[in-house]
C-alpha cells in the first residue's frame, strides 16, 4: 500500500472518487467516514476470516487510495465498536454539547453561552484562590522547617 496518511490528505480526485461509493457516508481530504451498513458487512465479513482491505475492493473502495493509515484506523475502530452498545452506529448524532450553529444566534442564545462562560470562568477563579491559598502554606511550612534546622 502506498503512504497515505493523515498528515497525507486526499487529493480533490481522489475526495470526488470516494464520494461517489455508496458505501461512503462522508469524505474530506483529511476525514473518511463509511456507512453503517459498510461497517456492519466488512465485521461480518472479517468474522468469516476475509481481510479488511479485501472487503474494500468488494466494495469498491480501494485501500490504496485511503492509505496503510486510515485503513488500520478503520480496522481498528471496526473491532472497538463492535464491542460497545450501539454498535457501528456514528454515535456523533446529536450528541454535540452545543447545537450546530444556524445561521445568527439570537440574543437570548447568546445571553446563555456568555452566562455560561461567566459562571465558568468565576469557577476557575475560585479554583485558582484555593490553590495559591494551598501554595501559600505549603510554603510557611517547608519555611518553618527550615529555620528549625
Amino acid at each position: 500500500m502506498s503512504k497515505k496518511t493523515h498528515t497525507n490528505p486526499l487529493s480533490k480526485r481522489e475526495v470526488e472518487e470516494l464520494k461517489k461509493n455508496p458505501y461512503i457516508a462522508s469524505v474530506t481530504t483529511n476525514t473518511v467516514r463509511f456507512t453503517e451498513t459498510f461497517k456492519k458487512l466488512a465485521y461480518e465479513k472479517k468474522c468469516q476470516g476475509a481481510p479488511v482491505t479485501e472487503t474494500m475492493r468488494q466494495c469498491g473502495i480501494d485501500p490504496e487510495l485511503l492509505g496503510a493509515s486510515r485503513v488500520e484506523g478503520f480496522r481498528y475502530t471496526l473491532n472497538k465498536k463492535a464491542k460497545q452498545e450501539n454498535g457501528f452506529s456514528d454515535g456523533r448524532n446529536g450528541n454535540y454539547r452545543r447545537p450546530p450553529k444556524t445561521g445568527e444566534e439570537t440574543v437570548e442564545q447568546r445571553i446563555r453561552q456568555l452566562e455560561s462562560e461567566l459562571a465558568y470562568t468565576r469557577q476557575e477563579v475560585e479554583f485558582l484562590k484555593k490553590l495559591q491559598v494551598a501554595n501559600m502554606e505549603a510554603q510557611k511550612q517547608w519555611e518553618s522547617k527550615r529555620r528549625q534546622k
